[in-house]
């Protein structure tokens, strides 16, 4: 099974409390994989929200792709994923 969390904070938000909650379950020791997105922690010039997501690493390209990583499907270009 694989859990993908997506979040527009930085690092320590949501995808952190889901983690904590795993780890408590004892749920990441049988073989779950885990993949947390969001906005790295580093300043991003104000532009249109589809950029600065794909600047971040959560447009939805970058998503399926992490989704496809962790499925163990190679993704050979992203970009080439979703078409908006």
């Amino acid at each position: 099974s694989t859990v993908i969390t997506v979040e527009e904070g930085s690092r320590g938000g949501f995808g952190a409390q889901v983690l904590h909650y795993l780890a408590d379950e004892d749920l990441i020791d049988n073989g779950l994989k885990v993949k947390t997105l969001a906005f790295p922690d580093v300043f991003i010039d104000q532009d249109k929200p589809e950029r600065m997501y794909e600047h971040a690493g959560v447009s939805a390209p970058s998503i399926v792709a992490a989704a496809l990583k962790a499925l163990g499907v190679p993704v050979i270009n992203e970009k080439t994923l979703i078409r908006a």
